[in-house]
This record gives structure tokens, C-alpha cells and sequence, in this order.
């Protein structure tokens, strides 16, 4: 079994850049556990941000939690035919099948032995202390899916309160995610008021956040992006390309229509063709689509990694290098993935030489 491996996450701090809201009857320390997951990438919110902690979670929700949680996801993502294929059961639904399938080969879930998984059923408190103690895996008390809960407060995974009802709700299941994370060495510090926390010399846990960590900078990691490609382009001894006032704006619209749809492709989501953000058809383009856990886990910036992996596919090399290319052009925009995790939809455009833009769209809807 592996270890839980990708969080190395310090405290949530940049909170303000996300829209996060939550029940008048959920704890703090619920609400703190699902805002560092939130923020992770590991438990989502509905549409309106909202977290939705006083309710349950079903096995297949689970299962895409522990996925988040535990593995890489450049490997899941390689890999997630071979894991899709690993899941047998014929209850559950195909947004759900890789998650399943991973957490099946990696000994945390299991089905009912009669082909089914369960993905609509709710989780127990049982099942969720017992693959929180499956992803400790190196628990010394004998336990079993009995005595699972009673361990998981043993060990301090949980309050007994929390883990009393028959099914487990998101916001204890944030809590006891948070302090098996823990557990195992993580720094996650846990509300347990509605004041900030105090740390050791005194400062509350808000104000040393605000010392150690800035908040994105959309211009400042455009730039960054631009200065990249235009390194790559000296190296093979091409002109550096300027910045293009419209063309920004066109790549931004751009990143903003996919995020906000969630249609990521060269064919806006009106069904026209990506160059119909301009008047202008002679410009090329880019794109990324980048989560925001992997960013943590690898400890690199956005612009640093989406312009290495551009740089690695000859296709994108191409446009990057491309000497007819005099003019650049970037947007960021964030939103949500196909799989559920917050990522960051990046556009790279460029425009020929001897060519002008004039009009800029909006974004467009997806029809």
C-alpha cells in the first residue's frame, strides 16, 4: 500500500483567491479542513462555492478524494486507462471509474463481492476511518472494520462525536482527511475557534500566512511565461516576440471562456474555431491546462511548468519558435478540470508577421 504522498501543502493561506462558503452549523475546524482541501484541490464545492459540509459524501466521492489525495497525478493521468480498465464493478459511473479503479489497486476500497461498488451509497463512519487507516499503513493497534472507528479516535483521526453517526458527513470527513495528513507529518493546522489561531511567537496563523505567502500575481506570471518563450527562442536563435496589447486580450478571452465552460479545446465553445476570438485568422496558439495540486506537490510555478511542457511537445515547440511569429500574446484564467480538480486554463497566442489585430470578442458561451 502507498503511503499518502502528494500533500506537502503549508497552510492554506491564500484563501482570498477562491470563493469558499459554508454552513452556519458547521465548526470551524470543518470549515478550516475543507478549505485546505479545497484549496489543494482534494474536496470541490458546488457551483456557488459552497462546500456543503452538513451533508454526505457517496463511495464513488470517496473514491475521487483518495485518488486526490494519494496519487501523483502526472502518473494517474498517464496511466488512467490501465486504472479505468482495473474497475470491474458495474454500479459505477464513468467520471468515476478511474478513481475506483486506482483505489482498488492500491488496497483502500473494495466492493461488495457481488459485483457491485456501491458508488451511490453513503459512506459509513466505519468505511471512512477504515481507508484513512488503510493510508496510514503503518498503524500498530489490530483493528478491523468494527473497531475502525473507535481506533481512528484512539489514534486522534477523529473526535468521537464526529465518527458516532451511523454515515460520515464532507466536513468530518475534511477533519479526519486533515489529521491523518497530520499524522503522518504534514503541516496542517486545524481552526478549532473562530479566531485565527496563535502561533509560537505570537502572531496569529493569518498574519504569518500573509508574511510568508503573496498572492498570484496574473501579471507578473503572464510576463514570466513570455520571458520563458523568448529564452527558448534565443536558444535557437530566433527574435524574441513582443507583447501585443490585443493579442493579450484575445488570449485572455480565450482562458476565460474555457475555464468558465470547461470545454478545453483549439474550438471555442460556441463551436467556432479558436481564431474567431479576433479579426485577424493569422494567429497561432497554445494551451494548457494545468491543476493546481500538481503545482504544489512539485513546487513550481505555473509559468515555469507550463512552459517546460510546451517546450517538450513539438507541436507547441513549433509555435514557440516559429520565426514567422512576431507577436505574443497570454491569458490565465482559473477553473475547473474534467476530472474535478482546480487547475489553471493557460493560452499561449501568437500572431504572423506583417499582420494586425483590430477587435477583440467576448467570451463565448457554450452552446
Amino acid at each position: 500500500m502507498k503511503r499518502i504522498r502528494v500533500i506537502s501543502l503549508a497552510v492554506i493561506a491564500a484563501l482570498s483567491l477562491t470563493v469558499t462558503s459554508f454552513a452556519a452549523d458547521s465548526s470551524p475546524q470543518q470549515q478550516s479542513a475543507a478549505a485546505y482541501l479545497r484549496e489543494a484541490g482534494i474536496m470541490l464545492g458546488n457551483e456557488s462555492g459552497d462546500m456543503m459540509l452538513e451533508q454526505g459524501l457517496t463511495r464513488a466521492q470517496m473514491a475521487a478524494m483518495l485518488t486526490r489525495v494519494v496519487a501523483d497525478p502526472e502518473q494517474f493521468e498517464r496511466d488512467s486507462t490501465f486504472y479505468r480498465s482495473l474497475c470491474s464493478f458495474t454500479d459505477v459511473p464513468e467520471w468515476a471509474k478511474g478513481y475506483v479503479g486506482y483505489c482498488v489497486a492500491n488496497d483502500l476500497v473494495a466492493g461488495y463481492g457481488n459485483g457491485r461498488y456501491g458508488s451511490n451509497d453513503p459512506v459509513t463512519s466505519a468505511a471512512a476511518c477504515t481507508v484513512m487507516l488503510r493510508c496510514l499503513n503503518d498503524v500498530d493497534a489490530v483493528w478491523d472494520y468494527q473497531s475502525a472507528c473507535r481506533t481512528a479516535v484512539q489514534l486522534g483521526l477523529a473526535a468521537e462525536e464526529t465518527v458516532a453517526d451511523a454515515e460520515i458527513t464532507r466536513g468530518n470527513m475534511a477533519v479526519l482527511i486533515c489529521h491523518t495528513l497530520a499524522r503522518l507529518g504534514y503541516d496542517v493546522k486545524l481552526s478549532e475557534t473562530a479566531q485565527p489561531n496563535l502561533s509560537a511567537n505570537g502572531t496569529s496563523d493569518a498574519a504569518a500566512v500573509q508574511e510568508t505567502a503573496e498572492p498570484f500575481d496574473a501579471a507578473a506570471a503572464k510576463q514570466d511565461i513570455i520571458d520563458r518563450t523568448n529564452a527558448l527562442r534565443c536558444e535557437n536563435g530566433v527574435a524574441a516576440l513582443t507583447v501585443n496589447e490585443k493579442l493579450m486580450q484575445a488570449a485572455q478571452v480565450r482562458a476565460e471562456e474555457m475555464a468558465a465552460s470547461g470545454v478545453y479545446s483549439h474550438t471555442r465553445p460556441n463551436g467556432r474555431k479558436y481564431t474567431t476570438v479576433t479579426d485577424c485568422p493569422y494567429i497561432g496558439e497554445n494551451i494548457c491546462q494545468m491543476p493546481l495540486i500538481y503545482l504544489t506537490q512539485q513546487k513550481t510555478t505555473l509559468p515555469e511548468r507550463v512552459v517546460l511542457l510546451w517546450s517538450n511537445s513539438s507541436g507547441h515547440r513549433k509555435n514557440m519558435t516559429n520565426a514567422r511569429y512576431g507577436e505574443i500574446g497570454i491569458g490565465l484564467a482559473r477553473g475547473i478540470d474534467e476530472n474535478g480538480l482546480e487547475c489553471w486554463y493557460c493560452v499561449q497566442a501568437f500572431l504572423l508577421n506583417g499582420y494586425d489585430i483590430t477587435w477583440v470578442d467576448t467570451p463565448a458561451a457554450k452552446e
